[in-house]
């Protein structure tokens, strides 16, 4: 039987996190801090970049990577293809989110939006003030 687990002794990144404390003490509350959370390890474990030219350095995406940076899956990137104007890049993504032009295209639902919103996340933009779900 596990042993219970003294609250006071944990708060949010206290020092000494072991595998026995609480998840509160890592700080994470919401799905989306578990993602943050997720992604950063992921960022800083992995050295290797997804952009050539930067062999040893983080990659660092900016609204002018393509869409292949965000790693969306064939049904998202198929239906972006034939929107009025396709996104080719991670701005113009960003533009029609803000301009709520992605929910517009044919065959993107929530499922889409989510994996849309979940990608950008990802790779480090903030979607928390958008509209995507």
């Amino acid at each position: 039987m596990a042993s219970e687990v003294n609250t006071a002794d944990h708060s949010p990144h206290h020092p000494g996190i072991t595998t026995r404390c609480p998840t509160t003490c890592l700080g994470v509350y919401t799905v989306g801090d578990l993602v943050t959370l997720l992604t950063t390890a992921a960022r800083t474990a992995s050295p290797d970049a997804t952009h050539a030219g930067e062999p040893q350095q983080r990659a660092r995406h900016t609204g002018s990577c393509p869409l292949s940076c965000l790693h969306l899956s064939v049904r998202v990137i198929n239906a972006l293809k034939y929107a009025d104007l396709p996104p080719r890049t991670i701005g113009a993504l960003l533009h029609m989110i803000r301009t709520d032009q992605l929910t517009e295209v044919r065959n993107i639902g929530r499922r889409s939006l989510a994996e849309v919103n979940q990608a950008l996340t990802a790779t480090g933009f903030d979607v928390r003030h958008t509209n995507l779900i």
